[in-house]
């Protein structure tokens, strides 16, 4: 059975330091999945040479996916539960 965990660190190398190890970047967990910066419209329309289009704004913080083969407080410190997941194992 795997855990899955979908993660939020402040900045991509307090991921980093979490998830990988060695200069080599060593993966510490089974399967990582970066997602980096995830962006959502803002609700306003912005005018461009292709027509309107959604502005979109960041959601602050660095963004990871992770499976692993068993349950880890260390990740769980940085887990969040969103409603609609930006992207999901299969």
């Amino acid at each position: 059975m795997y855990h899955d965990y979908h993660l939020k660190f402040t900045t991509e190398s307090a991921a980093d330091a979490v998830l990988f190890e060695g200069d080599d970047r060593r993966p510490r967990y089974a399967a990582i999945d970066v997602i980096g910066v995830i962006y959502k419209p803002t609700g306003k329309m912005l005018t461009t040479d292709d027509g309107a289009t959604p502005e979109m704004a960041p959601v602050p913080g660095w963004h990871v996916n992770v499976r692993h083969t068993q349950e880890d407080k260390n990740l769980a410190k940085y887990a969040v539960f969103p409603n609609t997941p930006e992207r999901v194992w299969f």
